[in-house]
C-alpha cells in the first residue's frame, strides 16, 4: 500500500537524475505527464508517467539505462515512454491522440518542451479517436465477462474502462473545438452538454479524479458505457476530417 503522502513530482524528479547519470547529455528531455501533472493523481492507484526524449535510442543508450530503471520502479515510474528524438517525431500520425493527451497535461522536468511544440494533424487524431472507440466497443464485453463476475475484479474493469473512455472523450472534444477539461468531472458536464448524454450515467463513467467510486452494479456500469460509446462514435463519424493541422 502506497502512503498518501507519496510525491509523484519528486519521485519523477529523482527519476530524471537517474536517467541523467546513466546517458549524460544523451538525454535532450523528460516530461511528466498524465494524472500527477493533471492534479488528480491516486496514490492508491495511479503510476507516475514520465516520457523520456533522447538523441538516439539504440543498444548503447538501452544498456546505460538499465541500471537508471531499478530507480524508475522505486518510484513508481514503471513504463516510462522512451524515444528517441527523431522517433518522437515520425510517430505523430501514429499516436497523435496519446501526444495530445501529454501536450495538454504536462510538466516538463528537464530540457526542452518538446511535447508543447508538436502539431498534430487533425484528420490522423480524427483516425485514432474512432479507431481507439471501436476497439473499446469490441473489448468492452468480452473484458466485462472475464473481470466483472468478482467484486475486485468489476472494480479493476471500471477503472480500465474508465480511463480509455474518458481519453477518447478528450481527443473527440478538442475535435469539436472545445478545451480539454483538466478534470474528469468537467469532463463528464463537457460530454453530456454537446452529446446529450445523460450526467449521471457519465459520472459512473468519469468520476472526479482521485475521489472514492460509490459502489455501482457492473450490469448498470457496462449499460452506462455501452450509450457512452455508440453516441461518441456517432459523433467521431460526422466530423470533418478535412487534413488540417489542429
Amino acid at each position: 500500500m502506497w502512503a498518501r503522502r507519496f510525491d509523484p513530482r519528486s519521485a519523477a524528479t529523482g527519476a530524471v537524475d537517474a536517467a541523467r547519470r546513466a546517458v549524460g547529455d544523451r538525454l535532450l528531455s523528460a516530461t511528466l505527464y498524465g494524472s500527477a501533472a493533471g492534479g488528480e493523481f491516486d496514490p492508491r492507484t495511479s503510476d507516475v508517467n514520465v516520457a523520456f526524449v533522447f538523441t538516439s535510442l539504440g543498444v548503447p543508450e538501452l544498456e546505460a539505462l538499465r541500471a537508471a530503471r531499478r530507480q524508475w520502479v522505486r518510484r513508481r515510474v514503471a513504463r516510462p515512454l522512451l524515444l528517441s528524438h527523431d522517433g518522437l517525431m515520425r510517430s505523430l500520425d501514429t499516436f497523435p491522440l496519446e501526444y495530445l493527451l501529454s501536450q495538454h497535461r504536462h510538466q516538463t522536468l528537464f530540457g526542452d518542451e518538446h511535447f508543447a511544440k508538436l502539431s498534430i494533424a487533425r484528420h490522423a487524431l480524427r483516425a485514432a479517436v474512432e479507431r481507439l472507440l471501436r476497439i473499446q466497443m469490441l473489448g468492452l464485453n468480452s473484458s466485462y465477462l472475464a473481470l466483472a463476475g468478482s467484486p475486485s475484479g468489476a472494480r479493476h474493469w471500471a477503472l480500465r474502462a474508465s480511463t480509455a473512455i474518458a481519453a477518447s472523450t478528450s481527443g473527440l472534444l478538442h475535435l469539436m473545438g472545445e478545451p480539454i477539461p483538466a478534470a474528469r468531472r468537467e469532463l463528464a458536464e463537457r460530454c453530456a452538454a454537446r452529446l446529450g448524454v445523460d450526467p449521471r450515467a457519465l459520472a459512473l463513467l468519469l468520476p472526479r479524479g482521485g475521489a472514492e467510486r460509490a459502489p455501482v452494479p457492473a450490469a448498470r456500469f457496462l449499460e452506462s458505457a455501452q450509450t457512452l460509446l455508440h453516441r461518441l462514435l456517432e459523433a467521431a463519424e460526422r466530423l470533418d476530417i478535412t487534413p488540417t493541422s489542429t
